[in-house]
């Protein structure tokens, strides 16, 4: 098992006096469930139960009382729970509204008691049935495909990795280094970021066996889609799912996807869907230059997909093809773009937050600005190049209309 950085946010949590349930969010495979059994050997008790089980789904039928609950833990489990050094951790939670009902009392009447509660379909079953957390009552860390720089600390990369975090814009790096990135930047991009891809990658420094996972990866969120939503949505889940890594970069045309017999509002709503499963996001555009940023929901938006590994697996790239870029230069650019909007959504485990791209709003403006941040209570433009040629123009454009210098 590699380190994940949001360990960090575990143990801070752990330590917390103000601590509440906490929910792990993220896509199904980035690794919520062994995540949580690593964090359990920091407890004298771990006590994972997994409530896809009726077993363990009947400990939270018809009770309200939390000691009650934590007699049946016991009672199931076989150990005593000492608050304060015992980890419970709730699994696919999303089947039991009674145990996310139980949250609640938890926090207000076993303060003291760690408990930390996943699901792979959450995000989908709360939209689908309307259902949510004790407002309050539990707070949220979100679990992404490991990050570029968690790929470097897992292979040792301990100098190239400090040398990231000090670099400056204006910084001057040197060739040997810069080449060094470039090769293992290739390595991720073809690796990607699911965390069962990057441990056969680590064991054995091979390509072969992450693509033979992608590939099965990429068959299971398919085989899912029946969960999502009803038989007749599945084929437009699909549509999306496919469609995306070919269309990293560009603005989406609802109309271009599914064929004859789908029209803008199953597209649309297949797109919710798979957002909802946090496997794509949308990209929605804003035309503001200063806060608050407000997006132009009914504009074409831009898609970026769960992981840069799966996106190139499908579009068949090598991990060559992708070093030397011996590609359509279009698409170089296209995997920049992902890799960048992918790690920026996962910069912050607090919050699922919204990415924007910039474009202008005058008639017959085409500037447009690959994302807009917001860091500090300021708004920064990020620009995506695959190398060193290239205008600027409509970095200049956002710079000349914002107040940032």
């Amino acid at each position: 098992m590699f380190e994940r950085f949001i360990e960090k946010s575990l143990i801070n949590w752990r330590n917390s006096d103000n601590r509440r349930p906490l929910v792990i969010r993220g896509a199904r495979q980035t690794g919520k469930t062994t995540l949580i059994r690593e964090f359990g050997k920091r407890f004298d008790l771990f006590i994972e139960l997994n409530l896809e089980k009726d077993v363990n789904r009947k400990i939270f039928v018809g009770v309200k009382d939390i000691n009650e609950v934590i007699l049946s833990i016991e009672s199931v489990v076989g150990k005593k729970i000492i608050h304060g050094k015992t980890l419970i951790f709730l699994d696919e939670i999303q089947n039991c509204p009674t145990a996310i009902t139980m949250l609640r009392y938890f926090y207000e009447d076993a303060p003291k008691l760690h408990v930390i509660s996943a699901g792979s379909l959450l995000e989908v079953k709360m939209k689908k049935e309307g259902w949510s957390f004790p407002v309050g009552r539990v707070e949220f860390l979100y679990l992404f495909p490991v990050t570029f720089e968690e790929f470097l600390n897992a292979l040792g990369e301990d100098f190239l990795l400090k040398f990231l975090r000090k670099f400056n814009i204006g910084d001057k790096i040197p060739v040997a280094v810069h080449d060094k990135l470039i090769g293992l930047l290739a390595d991720y991009m073809t690796v990607g970021g699911m965390p069962q891809a990057v441990s056969e990658y680590l064991a054995n420094k091979s390509f072969i066996m992450p693509r033979e996972i992608h590939e099965i990866l990429i068959t299971t969120f398919k085989d899912d889609f029946a969960k999502y939503a009803a038989a007749t949505s599945v084929e437009f889940l699909a549509a999306v799912w496919d469609f995306v890594p070919f269309e990293i970069g560009n603005r989406i045309k609802y109309s271009t996807i599914g064929g004859t017999h789908a029209n803008s509002q199953h597209i649309s709503k297949a797109f919710d869907i798979l957002h909802s499963a946090m496997l794509v996001e949308r990209i929605f555009p804003t035309t503001q230059v200063k806060l608050p940023l407000v997006k132009k929901a009914k504009f074409a938006p831009k898609p970026v997909f769960i992981d840069i590994g799966l996106c190139t697996h499908s579009l068949k790239l090598t991990r060559d093809q992708i070093r030397d870029k011996l590609i359509d230069p279009r698409y170089t650019g296209a995997l920049c773009e992902q890799f960048v909007g992918q790690e920026l959504i996962a910069s912050d485990s607090r919050r699922r937050g919204e990415l924007y791209f910039w474009v202008r709003e005058e008639k017959g403006a085409c500037a447009e600005l690959d994302y807009i941040i917001q860091v500090a209570g300021k708004i920064f433009p990020v620009e995506v190049k695959s190398g060193s040629h290239g205008s600027l123009k409509s970095l200049h454009q956002f710079l000349a209309r914002s107040d940032l210098f």
